[in-house]
């Protein structure tokens, strides 16, 4: 019979309501947590001076409680979905009539549970359990992991001490930051004072629940966790500052730092707080997406629901670093489709509403940094995206933005900025882009996402713009060509050359013969610019330029190319290096192209003529398509002649870690035959010539390296390699 009473518990725990409705708002107190606790003699006075502090200010008191197997809810800032978790922890004695149960868990909360199980062994599971070593303190522990005994934070040493386990409690204290954590700053033991750890990991705790329960849309749970962490928030702050700890200091401000709260990651809990004691004032709804749009055919009342549904928008961060992409948010998707009706709503509740939603974005998850986003982001989202356009300023700046331009349709729109002599670079850039789209890529103004779908058919596609074609007085193309060559004449220091050569990119896709004199103008004025100007040099786009006037068919275009390439110098260069040789290594038999590469790779006062070149990113040009250039060739030729040291290369678990002397450093699977595979750990010296060998091996033509291999057997591929490239 227990399988099924256990599968009949199940079905309840999942079929049965949120916490909120299953046990109102208030989370009960344990029944000892007031009771005087007798410390034993033996406890060092820091340790029993921060526990004593602590349980005052309400951390959970397990005695009375007995410990059993459980579930408990969890989430993380991930998924934002909850799910269960089994663990043991301390269960609350029931009272008269109640059907929740509550228990504390090694994260040192009270949980409301899901499913009870049968009593645990709480000395045999810290005698017997796999060592859980130091506590993570300091960082962001998920949810998940916290609330077991292996995984928890520093608070368990609380748990452990309140039930009398002082040797657990103290085995391998040893913080990591113990100078940190000690006002006096030495780094001993018995100078260390563990309140603030402490406190610290009991707040990140309440604080990381709390976020995980509102994006999950537990919003009871939340607001009771809010209101504990509320609470306990100014007595902690108050406590530290007794007992002298050096607050954090934030960096960016000007001057030595300002000063944080201790806390620092609880910057935002009054206006969650207030957020959560608002939603609980409120019924709980669904979003007019899920019960149906159908049901709003008027659009002014349908946009206005819309609005309002808003703070149930719950995009997830989708990389780290990374971002949160609201703009893909059902609600939000919705209001873009509404098109310009949905702009003054948007524009006042950018200006007035202090909501927020429940997506949270973060720097590192393993930070403590959270940030719940507001709604009023999520309505900046949505005006860019209905209007094609950015704004770095705030509402103002998008009003008059609206009232200028509001009475054309969209594509109209553009034409009318390219033509407004006042409308600035920026906007004459962005309406080029807009009307330069391909109808199956869109864009999200001032997020930096975008999204393409696959054309339906093999027909050419389309472009946003192609409405305007009719337009004649001027066109569409003179007036982009004009764009992006005209020069303000009260003010040489406001031209933009790199927007310029973006808008003559735009150019092409919308009339390449068009674009045509226009990239040589300014392919020129790239040139000079290098030579005789510090402005930066919009490298890419002149790779794109050209390879665009080369397919057109224009003659001078590689020419041109050539003189403009040999006026560079590596260190101009961060990740475009490879874009921006494109056309060299496309073309590598054109005389011009051929004579400005003998000069770059060959001559031996270039900086270009000898390898590392000092450039940003991680780009090895031995692995790049510059193998197609004989000039470069040759270069490499005389490199693999280098004996000189260059770095080191150690073997781990099937995988080659480097370290290029002043470089690059990585690490790269490397499949060696089971005879030639060094020892696990093995570390060995990279002469110059082996990483330039080794780099041509990987994915081109050249015979294989090993770089473990002994010295002779690395000469005979080095010398295998020089004659690959040597090769006619």
């Amino acid at each position: 019979m227990r399988p099924r009473i256990g599968l009949l518990l199940l079905a309840w725990v999942f079929a049965s309501p949120s916490f909120g409705q299953r046990a109102g708002l208030r989370l009960p107190e344990p029944p000892q947590q007031r009771r005087p606790w007798r410390a034993p003699a033996d406890l060092p006075t820091n340790v029993l001076s921060a526990a004593e502090t602590l349980f005052a200010q309400g951390f959970p008191d397990p005695r009375g409680c007995e410990y059993r197997e459980l579930e408990v809810e969890v989430g993380d800032v991930w998924r934002g979905e909850g799910h269960l978790v089994k663990t043991r922890g301390w269960v609350l004695p029931a009272k008269a009539g109640e059907i929740q149960r509550f228990a504390i868990c090694w994260d040192g909360l009270v949980y409301p549970t899901t499913n009870l199980g049968g009593a645990a062994d709480f000395r045999a599971e810290i005698t017997n359990s796999a060592s859980p070593g130091r506590p993570y303190s300091g960082f962001a522990i998920r949810e998940s992991r916290s609330v077991l005994f292996t995984g928890a934070l520093s608070t368990r040493r609380l748990l452990l001490l309140r039930l009398g386990q002082t040797e657990a409690a103290l085995k391998n204290w040893a913080p990591a930051r113990m100078g940190t954590w000690s006002p006096a700053g030495s780094g001993r033991f018995e100078d260390y004072d563990p309140y603030l750890e402490l406190a610290g990991d009991w707040a990140w705790a309440l604080f990381d629940r709390m976020i995980c329960a509102h994006m999950r849309g537990d919003e009871a749970l939340a607001l009771a966790t809010a209101r504990k962490l509320a609470d306990v928030q100014p007595r902690i702050e108050v406590e530290a500052a007794r007992r002298g700890f050096q607050r954090p200091r934030d960096y960016g401000s000007p001057g030595p730092g300002k000063e944080e709260p201790y806390l620092d990651f609880l910057q935002q809990l009054p206006q969650i707080l207030a957020d959560l004691e608002r939603r609980a004032r409120e019924s709980n709804r669904v979003s007019v997406v899920q019960s149906g749009l159908t049901n709003f055919p008027n659009q002014t009342a349908r946009i206005a629901a819309l609005v309002r549904d808003l703070e149930l928008v719950h995009a997830r961060q989708w990389s780290q670093p990374g971002g949160v992409d609201l703009a893909q948010d059902s609600i939000l998707q919705a209001l873009i489709r509404e098109g310009d009706p949905a702009v003054e709503p948007l524009l006042d509740c950018l200006e007035t509403d202090k909501r927020l939603t429940r997506s949270v974005g973060f720097g590192r998850d393993f930070f403590r940094g959270r940030t719940v986003i507001a709604v009023a982001s999520a309505a900046r989202v949505a005006v860019q995206a209905v209007l094609h356009a950015s704004f770095g300023g705030g509402v103002a700046e998008m009003r008059a933005y609206w009232s200028k331009y509001k009475g054309w349709k969209l594509e109209e729109r553009w034409y009318v900025i390219l033509k407004d002599d006042s409308a600035g670079m920026g906007r004459w850039l962005e309406a080029a882009g807009n009307i330069a789209q391909p109808v199956n890529v869109t864009t999200y103004p001032g997020t930096g996402v975008s999204e393409g779908r696959r054309a339906p058919t093999n027909a050419p596609i389309r472009l946003r713009g192609e409405p305007l074609r009719g337009m004649t007085t001027p066109s569409v193309g003179e007036l982009l060509a004009r764009r992006a060559v005209e020069i303000p004449p009260t003010n040489l220091g406001a031209y933009d050359l790199s927007a310029a050569c973006q808008i003559a990119l735009h150019l092409t896709a919308w009339d390449p013969p068009a674009a045509m004199p226009v990239a040589k103008v300014l392919m020129d004025r790239c040139r000079m610019v290098t030579e005789y100007s510090t402005q930066k040099n919009p490298l890419a786009i002149v790779a794109k330029l050209t390879m665009v006037r080369a397919q057109e068919g224009d003659t001078a275009a590689l020419a041109d190319y050539a003189a403009w390439l040999q006026t560079l110098r590596p260190e101009q260069f961060d990740y475009s290096l490879e874009e921006t040789f494109t056309p060299l290594c496309r073309f590598p038999t054109n005389s011009a192209l051929q004579a400005a590469a003998d000069r770059m790779f060959g001559d031996t006062n270039s900086a270009w003529a000898r390898l590392p070149w000092k450039v940003g990113g991680f780009f090895n040009p031995a692995e790049s398509e510059l193998i197609n250039v004989p000039a470069f060739r040759r270069l490499l030729s005389r490199q693999l002649d280098r004996t000189s040291p260059g770095g080191y290369i150690e073997w781990r678990r099937g995988s080659a870690s480097y370290q290029i002397t002043n470089h690059l450093n990585g690490s790269r699977g490397l499949a060696l035959p089971e005879a030639e595979r060094p020892a696990e750990g093995t570390r060995t010296d990279l002469r110059w010539c082996d990483w330039i060998a080794w780099s041509l091996s990987n994915g081109k033509s050249a015979s294989p390296f090993n770089p473990f291999a002994p010295r002779d057997k690395r000469d005979e591929a080095i010398a295998r390699a020089k004659r690959w490239l040597e090769a006619p």
